[in-house]
């Protein structure tokens, strides 16, 4: 009986299959995972996922078809260093195009903009406005807002195998989608082949920032063990020798494919070498055969009959004998409209039995073919330029590649642009004419290749990029100027290197040059100058660049200068007011969306700074609406969220917020998260959720922390959030935690190198925290010394006003004095200025000091409005305050606890509900003025009712009241 060519079933694997189904439960149930399979070629990488999927896809409670998984699979092709851009991912949304259907895809993209730009890679997508002006958004961010919003509705499982020839585009997308998906319902199955990736492959980057993912699980796919191997034998020829189920184990390594292979041999002599092996089958084949074979391995792991009809030198009828012979053999399969090599271990041995001269004419002929026929699809273009490659014609290997820049430069992806931009750079000196080819000279295209990779974030190819320009470019002084520009912003995104000599040799260089494209640069290049320049050099610097912008017209150029300038009075001259109208002028200017959304975004927060939170509100919404509608979300989404998000919690919209921040943290990386947890958590401390607060926190430590040493200039902001969290009516409810913390609230009040936003908020909370706490006397003078430094404009005045009215409460001033300071501060930032629950803060602080002054009245209407109005605008901690508060001022409410419950006990029912309230905190152990201070009495006062309560209960003194008090609570309660 013949021998099986594969198993029939999986071998061993139990655990790595048990990872790929948690982790598809993990995915179905919300939690995107990735899993990232590894092993070595023929291990057995796509055998263990064929097998996931043909379980995931079974259905034994017989589900809905439209309620199951949609399996969307990616190949990666090998076309070389490069590749096209998105490849695989091109066939995963065909996958699911067809699943889903046209309508369902059209409706995930979301705007006009990620539909044209998804058009280019999924045919008919667009067909129903074949007009339209909508201009194509980024694809990248088209690619992962359809994953996003399909994965709402259906559970998506994303197949990539061999991501070893993954393409750039490709693999930066992976990095995106394992790291930012959250609360979609993704799953993610990549594999590779372990041992093809050395230090210096591409992948390997990728594969370390993956591994820093917490949602990314690994999964290593080891070689059989002896008894694995014998089962896998015995499944596709019982019976053999168990000394030969020996040799085979030892011959193969365990590995499954080449167990099939030496299975397969039969009684033929074993082959001498692993080459050999992987050959037997071909070597079995006819001439005709084996040179069809050869020529599709010289096409890749996948070939189209069409493609193959062109260039293997049979007619049609010795073609159809040949590949049936290699499908009948098993060194091929059909598949689809055309074939696949069994295994990759087999194409990569058949192209290496080419001859020199058979190689250079094959790969000629599928050159010539695909740039006749095929070559307007990306893929097909990079191909075009590897076959030129490996039929060693580099003037027209490097033709193809500037075709391949030029598309990769209007449709695709800067990753892609990078690496062909680099191509053509080693291809420069072996071709004649480099130049007149290219359209552009050596110098430019390294700073293409600077910019394609400042735009990818990779600050250190980008700078390598702008290094290798600057060593060719001896005489152009713009393109130098613009490297050397490009150098210090690379410099200073690495290694925090201020290099000012690049910056002002650039604008030496383009000093008196008249052509516009220098004026632009020249405008440019001054605003990183005044961006890291101080005082007049820097306004002087903002002021020529924005002139030069002015007088060539270029609207990007000065939507930039006008940016820079207003970050510039905002910090230089601390007026962030007069920051706005800069601001207002750039996001009119007709520039393209992402840098309209950078102009909206700084526009959204410095109005957030100056208090001005319904109009950042306004503001916010308006640009993130755009930027979604520009199919940019992604990429410019997350800078304008945040500020959106605080906006609305500060002007009491608190669903519009939260709705917000999870838009953020959707669109920011690791770092950016951090950043709304803390608005979260400050937002949950406000409303009373103190729970959520402390399980959210939990739950994200290790990304907070992670964020924190990347950038401990935060943590000012983290320590006034801890601060919020202690602030109880009267002061703190842990005056301990407060005293310890309240030394680093006061250095973030007058930290200098923190954002004015830091220092106004820091300087309210250690007002605040300095309530009952024995503060010394230092710490107060710090405070009245932040204070006294409060720019003079409205804002920072409500901010100061705040903290000298709570300082006024801590230090005990007279009641009318206090409620003068509070009545004044609640006025003033009623509308606006500073958030809501400070402003309910106000009000409560005004209502005790109007009890001091002995106007209760007005104090318990003021309370009641606040514990009212507090909830429903993110701030119920303090509309809860303000009930306390009410119930001790107006007496009764507080006491419901316990006196009405012990009332029933001897003389405790002859107690007034006020003497009640004093003699349980005679039983706290509080002195009479504490009593008093608590119940809004004088000491004198209290006095009068703790010598009532003694009389009426017999006691001799306190801590009798307070022994029979307990006493009484005690058997009420039994």
């Amino acid at each position: 009986m013949p021998a099986l060519s594969s198993s029939p079933r999986m071998v061993g694997r139990q655990s790595e299959l048990a990872a790929l189904i948690e982790a598809f439960d993990d995915g179905a149930s919300g939690m995107p995972r990735t899993v990232v399979v590894r092993g070595e070629a023929g291990v057995g990488k796509t055998r263990l996922v064929q097998e996931f999927l043909s379980l995931v896809a079974r259905d034994p409670l017989g589900a809905a078809p439209s309620d199951g998984p949609v399996v969307a699979f990616g190949q990666c092709v090998d076309l070389g260093p490069i590749g096209a851009p998105f490849g695989p991912i091109r066939r995963v949304l065909r996958d699911l195009h067809a699943v889903v259907g046209t309508d369902a895809l059209r409706e995930a993209a979301g705007s006009a903009a990620a539909i044209a730009s998804l058009a280019a890679l999924v045919p008919g997508i667009s067909a129903e406005h074949p007009d339209a002006e909508e201009p194509a958004g980024e694809f990248a961010e088209a690619i992962e807002v359809l994953l996003e919003q399909l994965s709402q509705r259906r559970h998506l499982v994303v197949v990539l195998e061999d991501l070893q020839w993954a393409d750039a585009a490709t693999m930066a997308l992976l990095k995106t989608l394992a790291s930012t998906l959250r609360g979609r319902r993704l799953t993610i199955v990549a594999t590779y082949r372990s041992d093809d990736i050395d230090r210096f492959h591409p992948l390997r980057p990728v594969l370390a920032e993956l591994d820093r993912t917490r949602s990314v699980v690994r999964v290593e796919v080891r070689p059989l063990t002896g008894d694995e191997v014998a089962e896998q034998v015995a499944q596709l020829a019982a019976g053999l020798d168990p000394r030969m189920i020996e040799s085979l184990t030892e011959r193969s390594g365990g590995i499954p494919f080449l167990v099939e292979e030496l299975v397969d041999v039969g009684d033929r002599a074993l082959p001498d070498t692993l080459r050999d092996l992987v050959l037997a089958r071909y070597a079995r084949l006819g001439d005709d055969a084996q040179h069809v074979v050869r020529t599709m391995a010289a096409g890749g792991m996948h070939v189209e009959h069409d493609v193959l009809a062109a260039v293997a030198p049979l007619d049609d009828a010795g073609l159809d004998s040949a590949v049936r012979e290699a499908i009948d053999t098993r060194v091929i399969l059909a598949d689809g409209a055309g074939y696949t090599f069994r295994h990759a271990l087999t194409r990569e041995a058949v192209e290496g039995e080419m001859l020199p001269s058979e190689r250079v004419r094959v790969h000629r002929h599928y050159a010539e073919h695909l740039a006749a026929h095929r070559g307007d699809s990306p893929e097909d273009g990079s191909a075009v330029a590897e076959h030129w490659l490996a039929a060693r014609d580099l003037p027209a290997a490097f033709d193809a590649t500037v075709e391949a820049l030029r598309h990769s430069r209007t449709r695709f992806s800067p990753a892609t642009r990078a690496k062909l931009a680099e191509r053509l750079t080693e291809l420069w000196d072996q071709v004649p004419d480099a130049s007149a080819r290219a359209g552009v000279t050596l110098p430019a295209l390294h700073l293409d290749a600077a910019q394609a990779w400042h735009d990818l974030g990779d600050a250190e190819r980008a700078l390598r990029s702008a290094n290798e320009g600057l060593a060719v470019c001896p005489d152009d002084a713009v393109v130098r100027a613009a490297l050397l520009r490009q150098r210090y912003v690379e410099s200073f995104n690495l290694e925090n290197r201020d290099r000012t000599e690049d910056i002002e040799q650039a604008v030496a260089l383009l000093e008196g040059v008249d052509e516009v494209p220098a004026r632009i640069l020249l405008s440019r290049t001054l605003t990183n100058l005044a961006h890291g320049e101080h005082g007049e050099a820097a306004a002087a610097y903002a002021a020529r660049a924005i002139a030069l912008a002015e007088e060539v017209g270029d609207a990007e150029a000065l939507a930039v200068a006008l940016t820079v300038e207003a970050w510039r009075i905002a910090g230089d001259e601390d007026d962030e007011p007069g920051a706005v109208a800069p601001l207002k002028r750039a996001v009119t200017l007709p520039v393209d969306p992402p840098l309209r959304a950078y102009a909206g975004g700084a526009l959204t927060d410095m109005l957030l700074r100056i208090g001005r939170f319904h109009e950042a509100s306004v503001v916010g919404t308006q640009h993130y609406d755009d930027v979604a509608r520009a199919g940019i979300e992604r990429g410019s989404g997350a800078s304008i969220a945040h500020p959106l998000s605080f906006a609305l919690f500060a002007a009491g919209r608190p669903a519009e917020a939260l709705a917000a921040s999870q838009r953020a943290l959707r669109l920011f990386g690791p770092h950016g998260k951090a950043s709304v947890y803390r608005l979260l958590a400050s937002h949950y401390d406000w409303d009373d959720r103190a729970d959520e607060r402390a399980e959210m926190l939990a739950a994200e430590r290790a990304t907070i922390d992670e964020a924190m040493r990347e950038n401990p200039g935060k943590s000012r902001w983290w320590t006034i959030e801890r601060a919020e969290a202690l602030l109880g009516p009267r002061g703190p409810h842990d005056r301990a935690a407060a005293r310890e913390l309240l030394p680093e609230v006061v250095a973030a009040a007058e930290d200098e190198d923190r954002s004015p936003a830091v220092r106004r908020y820091g300087m309210a909370t250690a007002a605040l925290l300095a309530l009952g706490v024995d503060a010394d006397a230092a710490v107060h003078t710090r405070i009245r010394a932040a204070i006294a430094a409060a720019p003079e404009h409205d804002a920072a005045q409500a901010y100061a006003a705040f903290a000298a009215a709570a300082l006024a409460d801590a230090e005990e001033a007279p009641a009318a004095e206090r409620v003068a300071r509070w009545r004044a501060v609640a006025a003033a930032i009623e509308h606006d200025l500073m958030p809501v629950w400070h402003f309910h803060q106000a009000r409560c602080r005004l209502a005790t000091a109007l009890i001091a002054a002995g106007d209760r009245d007005e104090a318990l209407e003021l309370l009641a409005r606040v514990a009212a109005e507090a909830p429903g605008q993110g701030a119920a901690r303090v509309g809860r305050w303000a009930s306390e508060l009410a119930a001790q001022a107006g007496g009764g409410t507080a006491a419901a606890g316990a006196g009405p419950a012990a009332a029933g006990s001897g003389t405790v029912g002859a107690l007034t509900p006020r003497e009640l309230q004093v003699l349980e905190l005679i039983a706290e152990g509080l002195t009479n003025p504490q009593i008093g201070q608590r119940l809004f009495i004088s000491p004198k006062t209290a006095s009068v009712h703790v010598s009532a309560i003694l009389a009426k209960i017999g006691a001799t003194n306190r801590a009798e009241a307070a022994a029979w008090y307990t006493s009484a609570v005690a058997a009420s309660r039994s």
